[in-house]
């Protein structure tokens, strides 16, 4: 340990999470450009996907705020990205 730094402490513990617990998320609406089928995703502020929900059904869609997301279609999620296979889209 450096200069009498807090690494491995639960001092520095403490303060990661805090910080963990603070960090904004944006979310948006995507679409599969081959299936035409959208998705809630959640990204962190570096656009690392965090989490998503869908297929959702178009006609019945949400204020943003409104979903529960979830890591289980994160693998998915970032591959159809990857492929850009999904966009983003603006719901009227």
């Amino acid at each position: 340990m450096f200069g009498g730094g807090l690494e491995g402490t639960k001092s520095s513990k403490y303060l990661l999470k805090k910080a963990s617990d603070i960090m904004a998320t944006t979310k948006g609406f995507w679409q599969d450009s081959m299936t035409g089928e959208i998705y809630a995703i959640e990204s962190d502020t570096f656009g690392k996907i965090v989490g998503g929900i869908g297929p959702l059904d178009e006609n019945d869609l949400h204020d943003l705020e409104d979903y529960d997301y979830k890591p289980a279609i994160l693998e998915w999620l970032e591959r159809a990205v990857k492929e850009k296979r999904l966009h983003r889209i603006n719901p009227t």
